[in-house]
């Protein structure tokens, strides 16, 4: 995407091809927050696991 937002000339379709961009690196961003939680949720249940067991 990043390329054709490069490649392209006119203004509008640069202008659109931007804000796609935008929005898809800030789903991106979101994604990798939601995974970040997930796996530290998971990190920390493994933990308990351990911890409980002694």
């Amino acid at each position: 995407m990043k390329k054709a937002v490069a490649i392209e000339a006119g203004t509008a379709v640069k202008f659109q091809l931007e804000q796609q961009l935008l929005d898809e690196e800030a789903k991106l961003a979101h994604l990798s927050d939601e995974l970040d939680k997930i796996e530290s949720a998971l990190r920390s249940s493994d933990l308990c696991k351990y911890t409980v067991n002694w």
